[in-house]
């Protein structure tokens, strides 16, 4: 876990589920040797995404291997690179979503115009 996120917990929604994600411990691989890594997760059941400020919003696989998936929202922050967690959704507003950077908190809303700031 990044530095930013023991230093001020972060409110990060799922990008699937809408809901809060919650600071957990998850297995992993770490140059082949089994490790612990603290990330955010999911709380809906049997929801495989997870977020670190410093991989942004990544996809455990059931054998505990983290993997990179095409399908993960990849928003980068523009002013430092960081990626960007979802923090706000609008239910009146269904295609809302606010975006903030965990470093400097900048924020960034689909609105605005997210094209070319993806990874």
């Amino acid at each position: 876990m990044s530095v930013v996120q023991m230093t001020r917990r972060l409110r990060a929604l799922c990008y699937e589920h809408h809901v809060e994600m919650m600071l957990s411990q998850i297995p992993g691989k770490n140059e082949g040797v089994d490790a612990q890594m603290l990330a955010y997760a999911c709380t809906e059941p049997d929801c495989l995404v997870h977020y670190d400020s410093s991989s942004g919003y990544f996809i455990v696989s059931q054998n505990a291997n983290t993997s990179e998936v095409d399908m993960v929202p990849g928003v980068r922050c523009a002013h430092d690179g960081m990626p960007m967690y979802l923090a706000e959704i609008n239910p009146e507003k269904r295609g809302f979503r606010l975006w903030r950077c965990p470093r400097c908190d900048g924020r960034r809303t689909n609105e605005e115009g997210l094209a070319g700031l993806t990874s």
